[in-house]
C-alpha cells in the first residue's frame, strides 16, 4: 500500500514536509524501531518514560521508508529527513493508519466489546462458548490470550495496541472468523487503541475502584469506559448491567432503543433471572429476555457469574443466537482459568483450595462471598496488592478480607519497583487491631503456610493473580504460578498428615 494512500486517512493530523516521497510502497507497520524491516512505516508512539518517536533515525537506518512522530519527539533531534512526518495526534493517526493498512477488518467481522472493572474475561469466554456451540468461528482477544481457529497466543495486554490489534483482527478474518469478542480496557479506550473498530454489541459489566494510578478519579475512569458506547464505536446495541450504579448512569445517557439492560433479579430490566436456586456447584433458574424465557443451569458459583451469564446471553441474542440453544449449552461451560479455579491433587482432598484473579475491593468481596457456600469449615484468604498501582485500594481490601474471611494471610502480589514491606503495611492499615493476620512477604511461603494452617473442611482462597504464571519483582518477571505453588503445598500437607 502506498504511503500516500495511508496518509490520506488522516489528512488533518499530519504535517508532511515538502519533497516527501509519498509514492513508496509500504509493506508493514512498526512501532518499535528495533523491529523495523525494510519497507516498513515507523510510527513512534509516546511512552510513560520515553517517546518512541525519538528513535526515528534508527528506524530509517533499519530500512523503514518513512516515520510518523510527534512534534515533541522531533524537538529532541531535528527531523530534517524528508520522510519524517509530524502528527498532531500520534495515537489517533496510528489507529486510523493501522486500520486502513489492514483493510478495516471490523467492518467485515461482527464485533462484541466487553468493558467493566470485573467480569470481562468470564463474559467474553461465555460469549465465545455460546458462539462456538452454534458452529460460528470466533476470535477472542482479552486478558488471557488472543485465539481463533488455528491460532492461540498468550496476551501481553488486555486490549492490544492499535497496530497489533488490527493485525490480529485481519489474521482472524483471513481464518474465516465471522465474530470477534474483545475485552476492552479503560486504558485502551483512553489511549485510542480501539479507534477504527466498529462494534455490533457493547457490554458493560460494572465499575468499581481500580486503575486510579492511571485515571484521575472514578469520574475519569467512568468517562473512559463510556467511550465504548459512543457512536464512534458502537453501531448496534448496548447490553448494560443496571444493577450497577454506573451502569444506570450509562443507560440514562443512551438512546433507549439502543440499550438492553440486564439484572440478576430486577424484573424491570430487559434481561433478568427468576426462580433462582444456588448450590455449591452452580445456579439454576429462569432467564427472561426480549426474545422469550428459558430455564437454565450455570455451572459457576456466585451472583457475579450469574450477572456475567445474563450479559453474555444478551450479547448472543443480539448476534442472532437462539435463546434455548444457548441455555441448553450452558451446563457444558467449564469456566475460565484462574477464575474460581479449584486446585486438587486427589479426589478426596480434605480441604478446598481456590485460585482467583480477584485484585480489586469489589472482586475480592464477591469472591469471598461466593466461595463461602463451598467451605463448611474456616475460610483462609491469601492475597496481596500490586506495586506501582493504586495505593488507596490496599487498606480497603485488607478490611474486606478481615471482615469476610476467618483468617487472613497478607503477602506480596507483583511488587514491581515498590518496597514490598510498604505495600504490606498499606494493606494492614485497613485491618482491625485484633484481626491477627499472618504476614509473609514471600508469596510461595505464604501459600504454603495457609495450606498448612487449614484443617479438614477448611478452604484456602488465593486471590490476586489467578491465571498469571509470573511475578514481577523490581523490573524482573520471574515464573510464578499460584496453582503450582498450591499443588506443591498440598503435596507437603498430605505427606505431613501421612
Amino acid at each position: 500500500m502506498k504511503l500516500r494512500e495511508l496518509l490520506e486517512t488522516v489528512p488533518n493530523l499530519l504535517q508532511t514536509p515538502e519533497g516527501a516521497n509519498l509514492e513508496v510502497e509500504i509493506t508493514g507497520i512498526a512501532t518499535n524501531s528495533h523491529a523495523c524491516r525494510p519497507g516498513d512505516l515507523f510510527i513512534g508512539m509516546p511512552g510513560t518514560r520515553v517517546d518512541g518517536g525519538e528513535f526515528w533515525p534508527s528506524a530509517l537506518a533499519a530500512g523503514a521508508l518513512a516515520a510518523i512522530i510527534s512534534p515533541e519527539a522531533a524537538k529532541k533531534q531535528p527531523a530534517t529527513n524528508q520522510n519524517v512526518i509530524l502528527a498532531t495526534d500520534i495515537t489517533q493517526a496510528c489507529a486510523k493508519i493501522a486500520t486502513a493498512y489492514y483493510g478495516n477488518p471490523t467492518s467485515k467481522i461482527k464485533m462484541v466489546g466487553v468493558t467493566g472493572t470485573n467480569g470481562k474475561t468470564t463474559t467474553t469466554h461465555l460469549i465465545e462458548y455460546l458462539l462456538n456451540n452454534a458452529q460460528l468461528p470466533t476470535a477472542l482477544l482479552g486478558t488471557l490470550y488472543a485465539r481463533w481457529p488455528g491460532f492461540s497466543q498468550t496476551a501481553v495486554h488486555t486490549t492490544p495496541f492499535a497496530v497489533e490489534l488490527q493485525q490480529q483482527l485481519a489474521a482472524a478474518l483471513n481464518s474465516k472468523v465471522t465474530t470477534g469478542i474483545m475485552e476492552v480496557s479503560s486504558h485502551a479506550l483512553a489511549q485510542g487503541r480501539v479507534q477504527g473498530c466498529e462494534f455490533e454489541v457493547a457490554v458493560f459489566t460494572n465499575l468499581t475502584q481500580d486503575h486510579l494510578d492511571f485515571h484521575l478519579d472514578m469520574e475519569d475512569y467512568f468517562a473512559a469506559k463510556a467511550l465504548l458506547f459512543s457512536p464512534n464505536y458502537l453501531k448496534g446495541r448496548a447490553i448494560i448491567n443496571s444493577d450497577d450504579a454506573y451502569g444506570k448512569r450509562l443507560i440514562a445517557n443512551l438512546n433507549p432503543q439502543q440499550v438492553w439492560s440486564y439484572s440478576i433479579s430486577n424484573s424491570e430490566a430487559d434481561l433478568y433471572a427468576s426462580n433462582l436456586t444456588y448450590s455449591q456447584t452452580g445456579v439454576k433458574g429462569i432467564i427472561h429476555t426480549p426474545k422469550g424465557n428459558s430455564e437454565f443451569y450455570l455451572p459457576l458459583v456466585g451472583q457475579y457469574n450469574l450477572a456475567n451469564m445474563i450479559g453474555a446471553i444478551g450479547a448472543g441474542l443480539q448476534l442472532g443466537l437462539d435463546l434455548k440453544d444457548m441455555t441448553q449449552a450452558l451446563p457444558g461451560f467449564t469456566g475460565v482459568p484462574g477464575r474460581m479455579e479449584r486446585v486438587q491433587i486427589k479426589a478426596d482432598q480434605d480441604i478446598s483450595v481456590i485460585v482467583d484473579y480477584a485484585h480489586t475491593p469489589d472482586s475480592l468481596e464477591n469472591l469471598l462471598k461466593a466461595a463461602r457456600p463451598f467451605i463448611p469449615g474456616k475460610m483462609i484468604c491469601v492475597f496481596g496488592c500490586g506495586g506501582d498501582r493504586d495505593r488507596t485500594k490496599r487498606p480497603i481490601m485488607g478490611k474486606i478480607a478481615a471482615a469476610l474471611a476467618d483468617k487472613v494471610v497478607v503477602t506480596s502480589d507483583n511488587p514491581r519497583t515498590e518496597d514490598p514491606e510498604r505495600i504490606l503495611q498499606d494493606i494492614l492499615n485497613g485491618l482491625a487491631a485484633d484481626s491477627e493476620p499472618v504476614v509473609i512477604s514471600d508469596r510461595a511461603t505464604a501459600i504454603r503456610a495457609a495450606v498448612m494452617l487449614a484443617k479438614p473442611g477448611d478452604g484456602v482462597l488465593i486471590a490476586g493473580k489467578g491465571h498469571e504464571d509470573y511475578q514481577i519483582l523490581g523490573t524482573e518477571k520471574i515464573h510464578f504460578d499460584d496453582r503450582e505453588q498450591a499443588r506443591i503445598a498440598l503435596g507437603e500437607r498430605l505427606s505431613a498428615v501421612a
